[in-house]
């Protein structure tokens, strides 16, 4: 994610963006392991190792939430993209189907 600022995360491929999210989960998971082991060998001083993984973990969590805000954005485009779609097809339809109806009821005699 080094080098990657808000403008570059919209250019990102959708799989190096998930690459990047997993990646920095991964990374903060281990920085709170690590603190969990440290604070369970050395219960004194739990408190300061949970401190420490905390500021270890925010940069990395804020990253991955401005990951997860782009991938929100893109699904919430795709989304309406897609909702576009259906209701284009479904007057679609519905102007198939009347424009069916009329047309078969005037050739009955």
């Amino acid at each position: 994610m080094e080098g990657v600022t808000g403008d570059g995360l919209a250019t990102l491929p959708h799989a190096r963006l998930e690459a990047l999210l997993h990646d920095l989960q991964k990374r903060a998971f281990d920085v709170y392991e690590d603190a969990a082991l440290r604070a369970e060998a050395n219960p004194a001083q739990a408190e300061a190792a949970y401190a420490q993984a905390e500021a270890e973990a925010a940069p990395l969590i804020a990253r991955a939430r401005a990951l997860n805000e782009e991938r929100v954005r893109r699904m919430r485009r795709r989304a309406r993209m897609w909702r576009r779609a259906a209701i284009a097809v479904a007057i679609a339809g519905i102007a198939t189907l009347v424009f069916w109806s009329l047309t078969r009821g005037a050739s009955v005699p």
